[in-house]
């Protein structure tokens, strides 16, 4: 009898013990309200989120080859390690070169990356989508990218959000870059209107015209010949938008336009500049100098204006955040070093800052 009664209450113990604890399909998601700011003030505290970390495996990072890709590689696995060490993470990080990577063994863990857009495609759809993080673009599984989409999707929130119809686009002719067709097919598309102009050597008279500066001057000189006394003028530029988007060749000629902006006395215009095709190191004193809005990750990290750099460090310590937060299911927003992400079950999204 005693022996029946010692067995029942040790069932009981396991069956009791078994459905208490944590399972990783269990655990409820832990969302992060959204923000409207579009500025970088931080990156996500993530320690305000968890009641308790569950995921217990490792992280699988899939990197380029190094010697081909040197200084990336260190950058990007600086920005790795930085992310661990601030949130803490005590999984073990596992780095292995993107060419041989074993599908079987990342299925058994969290995969970070890889990075190649033709490996990137072969195994898209193939990992758990709560179990990897793919560093190119892809359709199927989570991914964040170096790439313009998230520029894009920066500029296109804040313009609409302060609905905005009309802007100004100042294309370089010396640019071979398609930054300037990606935005302005997802701008049109929307049916927004703008007026476009192209500047090549020498593009003072045509920025002057772009504004109707000319126009206001011509006036000015009519009045002017009528009066007998002195006319002060300040010639008065267009008002039928008040955002220029410029699309340099690099950061010399976008110094170059921008100055011609405001030296027409365009001063009140907001101009913005995508760059995710410029690798020379920022001119801060430049940037604020002219007034330049710049759409891009954070600089606040070590290598600032250093844009190489900065950009693998922010990518790997982003890639390190936000597997971190996919892993433990968190949902919402996450500000990362990078951009602003959002989470939910089936899709993630990006923007950039406006610095």
């Amino acid at each position: 009898m005693l022996k029946k009664l010692f067995y029942c209450f040790l069932s009981i113990l396991i069956i009791t013990s078994c459905s208490t604890a944590p399972k990783e399909s269990s655990i409820n998601s832990k969302i992060i309200e959204k923000t409207d700011n579009s500025k970088f003030d931080g990156v996500t505290e993530l320690g305000d989120y968890f009641e308790q970390i569950y995921y217990q495996k490792k992280f699988i990072v899939a990197g380029p080859d190094h010697k081909k890709f040197a200084e990336f590689n260190s950058y990007f696995q600086l920005g790795i390690l930085a992310a661990k060490e601030k949130y803490k993470i005590k999984n073990e990080v596992s780095f292995v070169k993107q060419d041989e990577l074993n599908l079987s063994e990342a299925n058994k863990n969290f995969l970070i990356g890889p990075l190649s857009k033709e490996i990137v495609s072969k195994i898209d759809g193939l990992l758990l989508s709560d179990k990897a993080l793919l560093l190119n673009d892809s359709e199927k599984n989570f991914s964040i990218s170096l790439s313009q989409k998230s520029q894009n999707r920066a500029l296109n929130k804040y313009l609409k959000d302060k609905d905005i119809k009309r802007i100004g686009f100042i294309k370089d002719t010396q640019s071979t870059v398609k930054s300037s067709n990606s935005f302005r097919s997802l701008w049109f598309s929307n049916e927004k209107d703008a007026i476009t102009i192209e500047v090549g050597k020498g593009p003072s008279k045509r920025i002057e015209n772009f504004l109707d500066v000319t126009e206001s001057r011509e006036r000015f000189n009519l009045i002017d010949k009528a009066s007998f006394s002195k006319v002060e003028f300040v010639p008065r530029t267009r008002g039928d938008f008040e955002q220029i988007v410029i699309f340099p060749k690099n950061l010399t000629r976008l110094y170059e336009i921008a100055s011609l902006v405001r030296f027409n006395y365009g001063l009140n215009y907001e101009i913005f500049s995508f760059t995710s095709d410029f690798n020379q190191k920022i001119d801060s004193n430049e940037i604020s100098l002219h007034n330049i809005t710049l759409i891009d990750h954070s600089y606040e990290n070590k290598y600032s204006f250093d844009l190489p750099k900065s950009r693998s460090f922010c990518l790997g310590f982003d890639a390190m955040l936000l597997s971190y937060a996919i892993a433990n299911n968190i949902k919402g927003e996450i500000r990362g070093l990078l951009g602003i992400y959002e989470i939910n079950e089936n899709e993630l999204t990006s923007r950039s800052y406006l610095n």
